[in-house]
């Protein structure tokens, strides 16, 4: 048996997210069951549609969730967990009816691995964006492999002797459900942590120019859009910007969580993506971008991605185009700063760098993120 215990430290570009605990767990397993206290729509929907989840169920795995609807979770999440049931064969969701003065509050997962082994995630986050990365959360990870002696029966007999109280999810439970209401986390504007994003010495033009030391409340990345071949929406990166901006390590099991804001400052929903390696001839580095969708790539000039860091591996971003306002102030200022490692311009900055050259950005005033933390 191997035990890992985790401190889930946004501050720390180090730390493991609960959210990449569990996909590293689903990509070895034929079976998910859960017991979570709270789940919310972004959570759920987020974790679920993730790539991997949907490959483990496509592949036969099944998932079965457990939810409390004592607090936090609400009708949007658990219709969303409907739809997901609907939509995949695999996937059960069911609710905890507790009717004792007792609060429903464990967050368990176990996982029945491909070889036959076993793994528990036992921990204090909920299947909600907070539990699952925003939160200053512990966890832990046990590892059994095929054979090993390890009593895990509570769980069964746990699931058997409330069998009256584990529900489907039906009008009676979405009602009750609707009386709980979620709010926004209250860190929305970052973490401050010089961790995240040191400062690092890369090789640009002139030996002596460095990366702005930026934190993760104010890193910025301005990335010019190549069309690449049709697909542009498939931003392509270079592997500097990947470990140094986008701090990621394992491009199997961890994501990138972007939010869009539209130029009246307003925000979209929250893609998780990952980062996708082609390893062929450009070897290149891509992570799509919902704001592309739909767009033509534009006949004269390069689309701009600006990425306003929001914790680690969070970030609120925009896509400006040839002719919108701003376009030439942001695009002057990608091929006037240092940009590390090949390919187009991809220079990595701050806030107060964005401000002197586009103050009116909407990124700089955009208001706080409205996303369910918990």
């Amino acid at each position: 048996m191997k035990l890992d215990f985790v401190v889930q430290d946004p501050s720390h570009a180090g730390t493991t997210y609960l959210y990449e605990a569990i996909l590293r767990a689903v990509l070895q397993a034929r079976e998910w069951r859960g017991l979570y206290a709270f789940a919310t729509r972004d959570g759920i929907d987020q974790l679920i549609e993730d790539r991997i989840v949907q490959d483990m169920m496509s592949g036969g795995g099944r998932i079965g969730l457990v939810v409390g609807v004592d607090s936090v979770t609400n009708r949007v999440a658990l219709e969303r967990m409907q739809e997901l049931e609907q939509s995949h064969r695999n996937f059960r969701a069911s609710v905890f009816w507790n009717e004792s003065a007792a609060l429903f509050h464990p967050k368990v997962s176990d996982f029945v691995l491909d070889d036959g082994g076993r793994i528990l995630i036992v921990g204090s986050g909920n299947l909600t964006p907070g539990g699952l990365r925003g939160n200053f959360e512990a966890y832990a990870v046990v590892r059994m492999e095929r054979g090993e002696e390890v009593d895990v029966d509570a769980f069964g007999e746990f699931l058997e002797r409330h069998a009256g109280r584990i529900r489907s999810i039906d009008e009676e439970v979405l009602e009750r459900a609707a009386k709980n209401v979620v709010s926004p986390g209250p860190r929305t504007s970052g973490i401050m942590a010089t961790d995240i994003l040191p400062r690092r010495r890369v090789g640009v033009t002139q030996a002596r120019r460095t990366v702005a030391r930026t934190t993760s409340r104010n890193a910025v990345l301005i990335a010019q859009v190549p069309k690449a071949g049709g697909r542009w929406g498939q931003v392509h990166f270079n592997a500097h910007v990947v470990r140094e901006y986008f701090r990621l390590r394992s491009l199997e099991t961890e994501r990138v969580f972007l939010t869009g804001v539209s130029a009246d400052a307003t925000r979209g929903e929250v893609e998780a993506r990952a980062c996708v390696y082609s390893a062929g001839s450009n070897r290149n580095y891509k992570i799509e971008v919902g704001a592309a969708k739909g767009l033509a790539y534009p006949q004269s000039g390069r689309p701009v991605l600006i990425f306003v860091t929001r914790q680690l591996r969070v970030y609120d971003y925009m896509l400006v185009m040839p002719g919108d306002e701003g376009y030439g102030r942001i695009l002057d200022l990608s091929e006037r700063l240092p940009s590390p490692g090949r390919g187009l311009p991809r220079p990595i900055t701050d806030v107060a760098t964005l401000d002197r050259a586009w103050g009116d950005c909407p990124l700089l005033h955009v208001p706080a993120a409205a996303e369910e933390e918990v």
